[in-house]
């Protein structure tokens, strides 16, 4: 199969068809450009190449290519060889048309001269959730009655509502912008729809952005007939528990550098909105603390990453430090947090200490 191809006549450098060319001018050619001829939507942080075909004819010679964008010399900055180019910008492009011209001459001294253009696309502004929230908070709702959740966000995104039911199934509800930036689900109750603990998502997406939010509150569909709100919420509310004590840890020897935490084990649950992690350590030492959130539901919905601390504590004279970790953006249950804490003291540093939690 023929390469896509730029040809180009000596010293006139125009871009010719192939089959007019005679066989003499099949001597050099620009295959494989990158971003491709007229591309559109170019990333502004692309990257031009492209590679050197001789065909049957003299090799190019490399020191005299000379690489031009928009008018400007960046070959000094180009990598450049006898088979290919490229060059990256140090810093991205802006928005609208970019022009490329590559001129080279073959080992005979023969000139050449190949050109094409491409236009990057305008930047986007992040979209995001502010807020999702939906009409079964207080009471049950019970078959017959119709749930609304509502997302507010970025206008114009593709949008959708995911009600994870009893921490099992994930159900996608239509959604519908029906003011700028407003999007509403409906979805009416039936007698199978029984929810004990459901959660409501919002996920906007546009282009190649993806972002989501959640409903604080818990969902409830209860499996007694007699219209909305009639079955109210019974449960009664769970008296916060305070964190177990952890057993009073023996005085560390002054030289046990390496971190270690003593308000939670690896595998453990944290409640609430935030947790403290309390640990161990030499005297004085420095502790370098990072907790990342990651949030999985039922495996299938990725709902991304979150650094929520990544900050230096410095232990007391017993050597104990502690540390507060606030909510992820997606506080519910089932998320991972991964914390890790390197303790320096001096010139010596030890080895890390990782544990992972789970959201109750």
């Amino acid at each position: 199969m023929q390469k896509p191809l730029l040809t180009l006549l000596a010293t006139t450098g125009l871009l010719l068809a192939p089959v007019a060319l005679p066989q003499t001018a099949w001597a050099q050619r620009v295959v494989n450009v990158s971003p491709g001829l007229d591309s559109q939507n170019v990333l502004p942080e692309t990257s031009i190449s492209g590679q050197f075909d001789p065909g049957t004819g003299p090799a190019v010679d490399p020191t005299s290519v000379r690489v031009l964008v928009n008018g400007r010399d960046v070959t000094n900055r180009s990598t450049v060889t006898r088979s290919f180019f490229t060059y990256r910008p140090d810093q991205p492009f802006p928005p609208g048309p970019v022009q490329v011209q590559v001129e080279y001459r073959n080992v005979n001294g023969e000139q050449r001269t190949a050109s094409w253009a491409f236009n990057v696309q305008q930047p986007q502004a992040a979209i995001q959730v502010n807020s999702v929230t939906h009409n079964a908070t207080s009471n049950a709702l019970a078959p017959g009655a119709t749930f609304f959740a509502t997302v507010n966000g970025t206008p114009g995104a593709q949008a959708s509502v995911l009600l994870i039911q009893n921490g099992r199934t994930v159900r996608e509800l239509p959604t519908q912008e029906v003011s700028p930036g407003v999007y509403v689900a409906t979805l009416t109750v039936q007698a199978s729809d029984r929810i004990d603990e459901g959660i409501v998502i919002g996920r906007l997406q546009r282009q190649n952005q993806t972002t989501y939010g959640v409903a604080p509150q818990r969902v409830v569909f209860s499996a007694t007939t007699g219209g909305p709100g009639t079955t109210p919420d019974t449960t009664s509310p769970t008296t916060p528990t305070t964190p177990t004590t952890p057993t009073t840890p023996t005085t560390p020897t002054t030289n046990e550098l390496r971190p270690r935490f003593t308000s939670h084990q690896t595998g453990g649950q944290v409640q609430g909105r935030g947790f403290r992690l309390v640990g161990q350590t030499r005297p004085n030492a420095n502790v370098r603390v990072t907790v990342t959130s990651r949030v999985s539901v039922l495996g299938v919905v990725n709902l991304g990453s979150e650094t929520l601390v990544d900050r230096d504590v410095t232990a007391n004279n017993d050597g104990r430090f502690e540390i507060e970790v606030p909510a992820p953006r997606i506080p519910i249950p089932g998320t991972r947090y991964t914390v890790r804490a390197t303790a320096r003291s001096g010139t010596e540093t030890a080895p890390a200490t990782e544990i992972t939690l789970t959201q109750n």
